[in-house]
């Protein structure tokens, strides 16, 4: 299974960082999910439910809105406020 490096932050710190298979997002136009070696892509997020696929199971966390950023297997989320669900 192939995996990339996602990273989620708010304004307090970084809240998670580590490989994964996935990441399934709430994006402004509609959820998408990204996956290794997806295309480049900058996104506003709408409030909702970002489910990330790790090897060890998966973790759902809720955002208020924010922006991710995906570039080179390497997602950047930057989210107003995160709840693990």
């Amino acid at each position: 299974m192939s995996t990339f490096n996602a990273q989620i932050l708010t304004p307090n710190g970084s809240l998670f960082e580590g490989e994964v298979s996935g990441v399934k997002l709430p994006g402004s136009k509609g959820s998408f999910e990204v996956k290794a070696n997806h295309a480049a892509i900058v996104s506003t997020l709408e409030e909702g439910n970002v489910l990330v696929r790790k090897s060890g199971g998966d973790v759902t966390y809720t955002i208020s809105g924010g922006f991710v950023e995906v570039n080179n297997n390497k997602l950047t989320l930057l989210a107003e406020s995160v709840s693990e669900s």
